[in-house]
């Protein structure tokens, strides 16, 4: 079996990574290799944070395989769009699904299957905590670092001796992707140097969101794009961002409360059926009967309308 390499034209100044890789007679894309490969490893970083933040590893484990699998879930939708939208494809370019992608209404479909599966999933382990945002916002900073660092995208044209050159050219451009992976990294650094307190509160969310959609929507002034409304389409996913970080402390909030009162509910449920489970028939019978007779007897007593309804005083 021979393998080949598929390089796009470049410059001399910053080595190629290969766009396609040729594996006998089948094309596979770099990309594709480098996505997967970003996930074990944002995996991996994350795992090991939680067990520098002692958490439970059974609980961290379960955790990470959640969030993992939203990932997973959110990227096949992504790149199964375009057979939603055209189901024709699959019968008369299937080999050619490997190569296409949703675009803009891919990613939004699929980053909203892959929140709602993981909302899901988390609740029904009684995982859904501050804590599961934090990691997946560091977790997702890991796996962007290399993805939008290694392959090149060519921003506007510029006389900085960083600049890329397109062959035989002597026009330099921005190294838009060089400039995106050094805003992932170093928020992953400084997410990383955090101490535990940090961890568990949804800071770690709130400040990625906000401050990797400040630090892209900075770098997208020296890409290439088509203005809708003002600001591009990726402009405006960035704008969106900065808002979802900075809805993170009321989003901890509400799932804080919503866990409190899952796990009240279940604590009572629990209780309900260890009493009904250790008890005879008899015992149950006698315990049906008293609560018949204390609805009867409640009934069956005359109203104060001064004290009872929605005049009753407070106690």
């Amino acid at each position: 079996m021979g393998y080949r390499f598929a390089f796009q034209p470049v410059g001399k100044e910053i080595v190629a990574v290969p766009e396609i890789i040729n594996v006998g007679s089948v094309l596979v894309k770099m990309k594709l290799l480098v996505l997967i490969a970003s996930i074990i490893l944002a995996y991996y970083a994350a795992r090991w944070k939680l067990a520098r933040l002692q958490v439970d590893a059974a609980s961290g484990r379960m955790m990470l395989d959640k969030l993992v699998n939203a990932f997973i879930l959110a990227v096949l939708v992504w790149k199964l769009t375009p057979l939603v939208m055209n189901p024709a494809l699959l019968w008369t370019r299937p080999i050619g699904l490997l190569y296409a992608s949703g675009g803009v209404p891919g990613i939004a479909l699929g980053v909203s299957c892959g929140l709602i599966y993981g909302v899901l999933a988390l609740r029904r382990h009684g995982l859904l905590q501050p804590l599961a945002l934090d990691v997946l916002a560091f977790a997702s900073l890991i796996a962007l670092i290399p993805c939008r660092s290694l392959f090149r995208e060519y921003g506007l044209v510029t006389d900085l001796p960083w600049g890329i050159k397109l062959t035989d050219s002597l026009l330099r451009y921005h190294p838009v992707h060089l400039y995106a992976g050094l805003v992932a990294l170093i928020i992953a650094i400084y997410a990383w140097c955090l101490r535990s307190p940090a961890w568990g509160s949804g800071r770690i969310a709130r400040d990625t969101g906000i401050a990797l959609g400040v630090g892209w929507f900075v770098v997208s002034y020296v890409d290439r794009g088509a203005p809708v409304l003002l600001l591009t389409v990726e402009q405006w996913l960035l704008l969106l961002l900065i808002a979802c970080g900075a809805a993170m402390p009321v989003l901890s909030r509400l799932i804080q409360k919503a866990a409190g009162e899952h796990t009240t509910e279940g604590k009572e449920m629990m209780d309900v059926v260890k009493e009904t489970a250790s008890s005879s028939p008899a015992q149950r019978k006698q315990a049906e009967t008293n609560r018949e007779e204390g609805r009867e007897h409640r009934a069956s007593q005359p109203v104060d309308k001064k004290l009872d309804g929605p005049n009753r005083p407070a106690e």
